[in-house]
């Protein structure tokens, strides 16, 4: 899940990831011009994706949708945190993805009678786009300079950056227009600011430690589906018990060989996680331990599900041990998770359903199934644990548009190996890449010691992470990189 609105306003100590969607037929100059304005952006110091095409299978808007993050891309992008709508048509809120703590930047229309009701938690900025444009141009699709001016401001765009677009951008007094505009009359929001909304599509901040927290509370908690619908009605009244609940219960151990690791522990001992620490720090802190199961979360709200799954593993006598591992990159980072896909994850199940899975509803195992993503006969398969799925979507996107056949699996366990699940996918695919986070061939090694198929291996260079780039120029078609 995306991270969203964390720059409204400022915040230094939290990252962001952002997908914005600039939609309308005047988006089309601003497409043109889209190496100026990812310049400027990186002058800013982002990360910058960009994407383009239509609502609706390509019969709706044209839209440009951009992924701006403060650094290399862990996420799945989900939903939409801004919409600049540069229609003056009816605004359909569905087609876009806006969402409660979603930003709208539009033109309302004249007559208050057509205006439609916004959605609860939606910060809105009215911005009189045709008259800012009509000043310096009789061009009306031009629009989207001034849209993309009053973006800049919100983003805090630096002066540096300003100048970038000022001096490259062929509309550039029409993007000073927008940004003028928006730094005398807009009053930046902020989107954690905003009351909860009762209602199953609110969102939540989360941070690991309390997805962690929330995870042990809800594996133990008495109150059943009543507990789900409090979650969805009051979010608030949910956190605050759960949270409650959980510093009674979850005990906080230190390891002397892994001093940097957070280490959770629930009632009775059997489920842990293990925060700021990897797979090979729990496989030996839970060494010697009967019957052991090892998980890796994607994000918050994994770490939630994967903790109450581990919990059931237990009870049903699958696993003598469970631990789950928060990956450290994720620490660093506050997520905006649907209350929908909490309540989904309090039942142990994935907050979308995936295809590719196997087994049956009754058995408590099939929570954990690797989600298959992507074409059968692919020329590349890639296999990702925890955060690292998330830089494999976004590069599968990316495959995509160049017409190349990929796909993917995301596993849950790395111990003990899902052997059968990995040998499955590997046999529908030609080349088999295994995408690590991290500087060692931690999963990699285990594949090639257990599975008959020899992947290849793709890892950042030190210092960095991966990026969905990496993964596009670097592979090459499967090309081995091992550090």
């Amino acid at each position: 899940m995306v991270p969203f609105s964390a720059w409204l306003p400022a915040r230094p100590n939290l990252d962001f990831d952002l997908t914005v969607k600039i939609v309308g037929s005047s988006a089309s100059g601003l497409i043109d011009e889209l190496a100026s304005i990812a310049q400027a952006l990186s002058l800013h110091g982002c990360q910058v994706m960009a994407q383009t095409g239509r609502l609706n299978g390509g019969s709706g808007h044209l839209t440009l949708r951009l992924r701006i993050a403060s650094r290399p891309f862990y996420s799945m992008g989900d939903g939409c945190d801004v919409i600049v709508y540069l229609n003056r048509g009816p605004l359909e809120f569905r087609q876009f993805g806006l969402q409660p703590g979603s930003v709208l930047v539009w033109e309302p229309p004249e007559q208050s009678r057509l205006q439609p009701l916004l959605p609860d938690g939606i910060i809105a900025y009215p911005v009189p786009l045709r008259e800012l444009n009509s000043r310096y141009s009789q061009d009306t699709g031009e629009k989207g300079f001034v849209a993309m001016g009053v973006l800049a401001y919100l983003l805090g765009f630096s002066e540096e950056a300003r100048r970038v677009c000022l001096k490259s951008l062929s509309a550039s007094h029409l993007f000073d227009s927008g940004y003028q505009f928006a730094s005398r009359s807009l009053v930046k929001r902020d989107i954690y600011s905003l009351p909860l909304a009762a209602r199953g599509d609110a969102r939540m901040v989360l941070s690991p430690e309390n997805a962690v927290k929330f995870g042990f509370a809800a594996s133990h908690c008495q109150s059943g589906t009543n507990c789900i619908g409090e979650l969805e009605r009051s979010p608030t009244q949910w956190v605050s018990r759960h949270l409650a609940l959980a510093d009674k219960m979850v005990s906080r151990l230190h390891s002397e060989h892994f001093p940097g690791a957070q280490i959770y522990r629930g009632p009775h001992g059997k489920v842990f996680a293990l925060l700021r620490g990897d797979g090979a720090s729990i496989l030996s802190s839970l060494n010697g331990c009967s019957n052991p199961r090892v998980l890796v979360a994607a994000d918050a709200a994994d770490a939630l599900r994967l903790l109450v799954v581990g919990q059931r593993l237990i009870e049903a006598n699958r696993a003598g041990v469970v631990g789950v591992v928060v990956e450290e990159a994720l620490t660093a980072r506050l997520e905006s998770v649907m209350v929908r896909a909490l309540a989904a994850a309090m039942n142990g199940k994935p907050s979308d359903a995936a295809d590719g899975f196997e087994g049956t509803e009754e058995d408590v195992t099939v929570t954990m199934r690797a989600e298959r993503e992507g074409e059968d006969d692919a020329e590349v398969g890639f296999i990702a644990w925890g955060m690292s799925q998330g830089v494999v979507r976004d590069a599968l996107m990316l495959y995509r548009n160049v017409g190349m056949s990929v796909a993917a699996l995301y596993p849950k366990q790395i111990a003990p190996l899902p052997v059968a699940q990995l040998e499955s996918f590997a046999g529908t695919v030609k080349r088999v890449v295994v995408v690590e986070s991290g500087q060692m061939r931690t999963h990699a090694d285990r594949i090639e010691g257990t599975c008959v198929f020899r992947p290849s291996v793709m890892m950042p260079h030190k210092g960095t992470a991966l990026t969905p780039m990496d993964l596009f120029m670097r592979e090459d078609v499967g090309a081995t990189h091992d550090n």
